[in-house]
C-alpha cells in the first residue's frame, strides 16, 4: 500500500500543502474562488495539516442552495492540483535511467524485512518461508497517490527483467533464492488523468449537517461515494487484494481519519489469520533515533493514533492481534534513488517570477511531427530583418 511519502521521497513536491500554497499565490478575479482562497489564507495551517479533513469542515460556508458554488472551488483546486502534481511527475527522466529505477525499485521491494526490528524480522521471515511453498512471491499494490510515478518504476522494473523474473536470497530456513513477480497495481483514487477522488470518510466528517444528509451531494465528498456512483471498480479490487494477501506493507501513508474505512479494514483482514502480518512504515522527522526514550514515545504514539482512528468494533481486534503489527521509523533511504531527474534550468525571465524548466533535449523529444512541421513552415515565412532581432534577444539570454 502506497501513499504519498512515495513521490514525496524521491523529491517530488507533492503535499496538498503545494497545492494550498500555489491557489494562495494565484491571482483570480472569480468571488467564489476568491471567497475559498480567502479561508485558504485564514485557516492555512489547518488546511497544510489535513486538506480531506477540513473540506469536510468547509462545508459549513455553503447549503443545499449553494452546491454549485463548492464545486466551482472544488473543481478549481483539483486543476491546480492536476496541473501541479503532472509537472513534478515530469520531471522524472525514465528513459535514461530505467536501469538504476528497476534495480533499485526491486531491492527495495524485495528486501523490505530489513528495515525490520531485530525480532519482527525473524517473525516476518518465518512467515514469508511458511507461505511460501513454489519459491516464488508475488506483490500487488494498492496506491492512494494521483501520480503514476509508481506504475512507471513497475513498467521499467518488468523491463528491465526478462519474464518478470527477479531473484534474490532471502535469509528464511530453506536457505533458497527466490523469484520475485509484480502484479496487479490499482489507483483506489483514481490518477491525474482519469480524474481523482479527494474528499472525505464518512458523514460524520461532514460539518454541514444539512449537507450530510442530503444524498446528491455525499459524492461530491466521501470518496467511496464517489467511487460507486462513478461505476468505478477500484475499491472492490483493493479489497480483493487484502483479502489474499498474507503480508501487507504500508509506505507513505499517514494514519488520517479521511481514510478510516481502510484502516479498518486490515485489522479486519488481520485478525482473520495469525500467519498474517501488517508492516507500517511511519515518518517522524522529529524523532532522534539516538535516543531510545523518544522511540518509546514514537511508537507508543503511533499505536495511539492507530487504534484512535478505528471503529470501536475494532478496536478490540486490533489489541488482540497487535504483535503482527510492525513499525518501522528509520526508512529515510526507502525508495529513495538520487540522480534520475531531467536537469533543471533556471529560467529568470516569467510573468511570476523566476522558475524551474527541463532541458531542450527533453522538450524536443515532446513535440509532434505535426508541430515540426508547422514550426519549419513558419520559421520560412520569418523576415531578415526578424531573424536578426531573434539573434540579439538569445546573445542577451544567461
Amino acid at each position: 500500500m502506497i501513499g504519498n511519502g512515495f513521490d514525496l521521497n524521491l523529491g517530488l513536491n507533492t503535499k496538498l500543502s503545494h497545492v494550498v500554497e500555489k491557489i494562495i499565490e494565484n491571482k483570480t478575479d472569480n468571488p467564489d474562488i476568491q471567497k475559498f482562497k480567502e479561508n485558504l489564507i485564514k485557516n492555512k495551517d489547518l488546511w497544510w495539516s489535513d486538506f480531506e479533513l477540513q473540506l469536510g469542515q468547509y462545508t459549513k460556508e455553503i447549503n443545499s442552495d449553494t452546491i454549485t458554488v463548492y464545486d466551482n472551488q472544488y473543481n478549481y483546486f483539483v486543476k491546480v492540483l492536476k496541473d501541479l502534481f503532472k509537472k513534478q511527475e515530469n520531471r522524472i527522466d525514465y528513459q535514461n535511467n530505467s536501469s538504476i529505477i528497476a534495480s533499485s525499485f526491486m531491492k527495495y521491494i524485495t528486501t523490505f524485512y530489513n528495515y525490520l526490528p531485530d525480532t519482527s524480522k525473524q517473525v516476518v521471515l518465518t512467515s514469508m518461508n511458511k507461505i511460501n511453498t513454489a519459491e516464488n512471491l508475488f506483490y500487488d499494490f494498492i496506491t492512494f497517490n494521483y501520480t503514476s510515478v509508481l506504475d512507471n518504476f513497475v513498467n521499467c522494473s518488468l523491463n528491465e527483467y526478462s519474464k518478470n523474473r527477479y531473484s534474490n536470497f532471502i535469509p528464511i530456513k530453506s536457505q533458497r533464492y527466490i523469484y520475485h513477480f509484480l502484479q496487479k497495481i490499482i489507483h483506489i483514487h483514481s490518477t491525474l488523468e482519469e480524474g481523482l477522488i479527494l474528499g472525505v470518510d464518512n458523514t460524520e466528517q461532514i460539518a454541514n449537517k444539512q449537507l450530510a444528509d442530503n444524498k446528491s451531494f455525499l459524492p461530491r465528498i466521501i470518496k467511496l461515494e464517489t467511487i460507486k456512483v462513478l461505476g468505478r471498480n477500484s475499491a472492490n479490487e483493493a479489497r480483493e487484494l487484502i483479502d489474499k494477501s498474507n503480508i501487507i506493507i504500508a509506505f507513505g501513508l499517514s494514519i488520517g481519519i479521511t481514510d478510516k474505512y481502510w484502516w479498518n479494514y486490515i485489522i479486519n483482514w488481520l485478525s482473520k489469520n495469525i500467519d498474517r502480518h501488517f508492516i507500517l512504515f511511519i515518518y517522524d522527522d522529529k524523532m532522534d533515533s539516538t535516543l531510545n526514550l523518544t522511540k518509546l514515545n514514537t511508537i507508543e504514539n503511533t499505536k495511539g493514533k492507530l487504534f484512535s482512528v478505528l471503529d470501536s468494533s475494532v478496536q478490540a481486534e486490533y489489541n488482540i492481534c497487535i504483535n503482527r503489527i510492525h513499525l518501522i521509523f528509520e526508512q529515510k533511504d526507502m525508495f529513495r534513488i538520487e540522480n534520475i531527474f531531467y536537469p533543471a534550468i533556471v529560467e529568470p525571465y516569467s510573468d511570476t517570477g523566476s522558475y524551474n524548466r527541463y532541458n531542450l533535449s527533453h522538450a524536443l523529444k515532446t513535440i509532434s511531427p505535426k508541430e515540426l512541421d508547422s514550426a519549419s513552415k513558419a520559421i520560412k515565412n520569418i523576415t531578415p530583418e526578424a531573424i536578426k532581432q531573434i539573434n540579439n534577444l538569445m546573445k542577451r539570454l544567461p
